[in-house]
């Protein structure tokens, strides 16, 4: 972490690093170890004198600097933050209470909000998605449009402990690079089903907070219709049915190569080998060769026998 993130600036941070590893040091060694012209330092050590994080010993002629032990000195400025951002948190609290209660008719209003552009659906899928604090479910489906893998903020919902869960449909897994970002996905954390078909694309943050396209399942996700309360109920009995009869996504076996999982993968979606031989750019013969080579290392004679052996070995 910076110091910037507590307040101080990049000289300011620069310089007390630099006192922190000698006993003391005049104002131009301190210029000279971090690297900064002597009106920089010398500003920033008079900053950081008033902030009680610096001690000041002797006259001009001679005065040398000292830093204040980091736990004494920066616990009260982490104490301060702390205070701001829990004051910052009561201000948005009550100004969310405040939205919530102008008016009878704007809280009706809330329950169900209407998006129009590619840009305001992009922008509202992400404030969803970051906003959640214990859930974020996810429906993928065909072609992305709106808000595409590369826009989305699982990994930061997964770091503040935000479980998230995502169903990917045949549709999106047949998109070009779709398996390489499922697989991603994967490997940050988020839970994956896969079915032949989701009904629509939707984002669910804890379970109170829905979107989805107007016009449901048409392809097109704009306009895109936002729901809460009792209406997102809905959506989150509708995912959690979905998600039950979804088949597990999971990571690469360590006995298979990352293309076999993906052959696995796809047939246990339901493609055929012509369209997994397609999504993979193989020739048909090449992915037979490789499924004949699948059945034999799990000794299977068939390919039901061969989908059972992965599902009970982990391989998919």
């Amino acid at each position: 972490m910076g110091l910037e993130d507590l307040g101080l600036s990049a000289d300011e941070d620069a310089v007390y690093r630099t006192l922190i590893q000698v006993p003391a040091a005049d104002g131009a060694e301190v210029a000279e170890a971090a690297t900064l012209s002597a009106v920089r330092a010398q500003l920033a050590l008079g900053s950081l004198v008033d902030r009680g994080l610096v001690t000041a010993r002797g006259q001009d002629g001679g005065r040398r600097y000292v830093a204040a032990p980091p736990a004494v000195a920066l616990g009260v400025e982490l104490a301060a933050h702390r205070e701001r951002l829990q004051r910052a948190e009561l201000t948005v609290a009550r100004l969310v209470e405040t939205y919530r209660t102008a008016s009878v008719d704007r809280s009706q209003r809330e329950l169900v909000e209407i998006v129009e552009g590619t840009e305001a659906i992009r922008t509202r899928y992400l404030q969803i998605q970051l906003s959640a604090r214990h859930t974020v479910d996810i429906f993928s489906a065909g072609e992305p449009r709106a808000v595409t893998p590369t826009d989305s903020e699982e990994v930061t919902s997964l770091a503040r402990d935000v479980r998230v869960r995502a169903v990917v449909d045949q549709g999106f897994l047949k998109e070009p690079g779709a398996a390489e970002h499922v697989g991603q996905s994967l490997a940050d954390g988020v839970q994956v089903r896969t079915v032949v078909r989701v009904p629509c694309k939707l984002i669910l943050a804890d379970g109170d907070t829905a979107m989805l396209p107007l016009h449901g399942d048409s392809g097109d996700v704009d306009p895109a219709v936002v729901l809460r309360g009792g209406a997102a109920h809905l959506a989150r009995e509708l995912f959690e049915q979905v998600w039950e009869r979804g088949r597990p996504y999971q990571e690469p076996a360590a006995e298979l190569d990352a293309l076999d999982t993906d052959v696995l993968r796809l047939l246990l979606a339901g493609f055929t080998d012509t369209a997994v031989a397609g999504l993979l750019e193989m020739s048909v013969r090449t992915l037979q060769r490789r499924i004949q080579m699948l059945m034999a290392k799990a000794d299977a004679t068939t390919r039901l026998q061969l989908g059972w052996y992965a599902r009970d070995r982990g391989w998919v």
